[in-house]
């Protein structure tokens, strides 16, 4: 990935619009942008989705599945005009309108992270993967462990206090803990040296593979 690397120019792009995010500092340093961040990252996700063409997880992506700079202020109290981020996907499809069995990348200032799975879902949406978890409780936890085998792990971080509607009754399945999950993802922190290590392409590879149990589970409940 030579020929699009990131440098330490991206953070400190990343960090002066943090403290200077209106339209006149973007302007001035947007082809920086470009040439130091948003290229360099479409390259990533296209050199990714290269590796895994023939694996078990194809997944793929490039410049447009990528999200856009500009932020969509019209309903948000922030009226900040830009992401001080930025992020994209890797999707069975290879566009942005998929949002189940994805894997998401995000850069920012401090580091940023990546994540596979299936994010905040609807209940409609969550009900068969509950379902299933409640009928193969044995397929579930050969799930976790292959996960934790990768050295990987459900996020907890959305999750409800209380067991969901229609659940009441099992809350004493030996899963109970994982059907109050809103989002069945595997979370990520990266640093900032990892964006900058020659390896981030095999990482992200290893990482989508790693979470092939936990798409496959999720995709198969009907």
């Amino acid at each position: 990935m030579s020929d699009y690397p990131f440098t330490r120019k991206s953070f400190e792009l990343l960090e002066g619009l943090a403290e200077n995010n209106d339209k006149a500092w973007y302007a001035d340093h947007k082809q920086d942008f470009e040439n130091y961040l948003r290229q360099p990252f479409a390259r990533i996700l296209e050199l990714a989705s290269e590796r895994l063409e023939d694996t078990e997880t194809p997944l793929s992506g490039s410049a447009k599945t990528m999200f856009r700079q500009h932020r969509d202020i019209r309903f948000s109290k922030d009226k900040s005009p830009y992401s001080t981020h930025v992020s994209g996907l890797l999707t069975p499809s290879g566009t942005k309108s998929e949002k189940e069995g994805v894997f998401y990348l995000h850069l920012d200032a401090t580091g940023g992270m990546m994540a596979c799975g299936f994010y905040q879902l609807k209940a409609a949406e969550l009900a068969p993967i509950r379902d299933r978890i409640i009928d193969q409780p044995k397929l579930f936890a050969d799930m976790l462990a292959q996960l934790a085998q990768a050295g990987l792990a459900l996020s907890e971080d959305e999750k409800l206090k209380t067991m969901p509607q229609g659940y009441k009754e099992q809350d004493e399945h030996e899963h109970a803990n994982y059907l109050k999950l809103k989002s069945f993802v595997i979370k990520t922190d990266l640093s900032r040296s990892v964006w900058l290590d020659d390896d981030l392409v095999e990482r992200i590879v290893s990482y989508v593979n790693g979470c092939q149990a936990l798409l496959e589970f999720c995709k198969d409940a009907e």
